[in-house]
This record gives C-alpha cells, structure tokens and sequence, in this order.
C-alpha cells in the first residue's frame, strides 16, 4: 500500500456542476475534519437527516415507545456527534450546500451530508461512511457521487484501500460503488465474504460492531434472498427503498440480495489508494 504526505486538506469549497440541472444553481461540496465541526453545523445535518432520511416501519416500536410506525425517523446534534464524530481525529464531515441563484442575496442551503470515518484493519486502512443523507427534493443529481467522490480529497483517505457502508438504500451502495470504481452489479462477493467479519470487529463504532452479518455469503442455511446484508435492528420503512431496488434488479444491476425489514444492506470494496490533491 502506497504512503502519501499528509497534507492539510483545502478549506474551500469544490464547485462542481450539475449534471441534469440547466439553472443558475451553485453546488458547494466542503469538507472538514471532525473536530473542526460545530454544534451548528451538526444542528443543520440534523434538520436534513429528520426532513428526509425517512419514517419508522411498522416494527419500530421493536426499539422503543418513542419509535412509532410512520412518523419521522429523528435526529439530533449530539446524537450525531455520538454515532459518526466519536473519533474526530480520524472522521470527516462532506456537505453539499445549494445556492438557487448565486447572483441573489439568499444564503446557500444545505441539501446533503456525508459522514465518514477511517481505521486500521490488519495491514489495510479502511474508509467507512457512517451517513449519507440527500434532500429528496434534489435526488438523482448526482449529489451522493460527488459526496462520496470529495473524501478522494482529504488527507485521511490517501491511504485507503477499503471503502464500505451499510444502507437500507440503493443509490447509497451505488454510490459508493463509483467511488471504488466499480459497478453495482458486479461486486466482489468473495471478497466481502471473506473480510467483512474482521472489518466490523475491527470498526470503533459501536453500531458497527453489534451489527449481525446476514445472507449468503454468511450464513449456511439463509432461508431468505439475502445475499450481503447486516441485521441493525433499525426498523425503518423500506418502502421507497425497495421501489428503487427494483429498478435496480430490471436493469440488471443488482447482486447484493433482497432488503429484510430491519436490515440493511453491506457494501464493501477494495481500492487503489488515492493521490492527494496538493494546494500552493
């Protein structure tokens, strides 16, 4: 595995363009240590995340008396602090901020986030989203991609040779899938198989760690169409999910099984470690 100098990572953002997008709009894709993030900021992430991440399924009350079947799933600033900056030093934090017409005075909004953090697995660094999170309203603009893609530019990810994420949600696997340089329906099953159980026993969140692996490639006897999946408990409605899902399998580009109500699926891909982008 190649070793880059580390670098302080730029501050500014990265305008990219919006594919399927003929307005004025401005994307700013920004990055940020997870210490550098603030209470506001994570404030903001959490508006986003109880707007759009989705509502509780109809187990829910499975979890608690304060989960209930078709309400919004919630999120709050310091849970979040809790579950994806645990260990600020070695995560980040990507957003997407959306100005409508940069020649308006309105501030730009924030219409998507990325969390992720990177530890050591044997002799391999692995890259883990923890959250991935898009405004319904701006879906299917590439947002994700371009998420996942600005990790390429920070110093913690030059020395990453796995990526990962568990998702209830599709797109989120795809995604991920662009930034391995891979594609969706061709995973490297054997490889998940093989590395998963040691890349979660090894993961410092603790989520992570108490998730069961699921499926085929793990169990013998898996009575289900599950083929990489990890039960979380998280009972979460899969309805749009598992509508996306199956524009996914009449295309062909599917092979990671079926969603099972409080699942989510296991994505997981070895990579080339990544050049630093270099700023005078």
């Amino acid at each position: 595995m190649s070793t880059s100098t580390l670098v302080t990572p730029p501050t500014r953002g990265l305008v990219l363009p919006c594919p399927t997008s003929p307005s004025k709009a401005s994307f700013s894709y920004k990055m940020m240590l997870g210490s550098e993030v603030s209470d506001d900021t994570l404030k903001l992430c959490a508006n986003l995340f109880s707007s759009n991440y989705g509502i509780w399924g109809d187990q829910a009350a499975i979890i608690s008396k304060f989960t209930v079947a078709g309400k919004n799933v919630k999120m709050t600033g310091a849970r979040l602090r809790s579950q994806c900056l645990s260990h600020p030093e070695s995560s980040v934090l990507l957003t997407c901020y959306i100005q409508v017409d940069p020649l308006e005075s309105e501030r730009p909004q924030l219409y998507g986030h990325a969390f992720a953090t990177v530890w050591d697995y044997g002799e391999n660094k692995v890259g883990w989203v923890t959250q991935l999170v898009v405004d319904a309203a701006v879906r299917q603009r590439y947002i994700a991609t371009h998420l996942l893609q600005t990790l390429k530019c920070h110093a913690l990810f030059s020395c990453v040779n796995i990526v990962g994420l568990v998702s209830s949600h599709p797109a989120a696997c795809n995604a991920l899938a662009k930034y391995a340089s891979a594609n969706i329906k061709d995973v490297e099953l054997d490889f998940i198989r093989q590395h998963a159980k040691g890349i979660l026993a090894s993961s410092p969140i603790s989520y992570l760690k108490a998730a069961r692996l699921r499926g085929s490639l793990f169990q013998d006897s898996c009575d289900s169409d599950a083929i990489s999946s990890v039960f979380t408990k998280f009972y979460v409605d899969h309805t749009e999910p598992l509508a996306v899902l199956e524009q996914y399998k009449k295309k062909g580009q599917w092979c990671l099984g079926e969603l099972l109500d409080g699942h989510e699926f296991l994505a997981v891909f070895p990579i080339a470690p990544v050049s630093l982008v270099h700023h005078d």
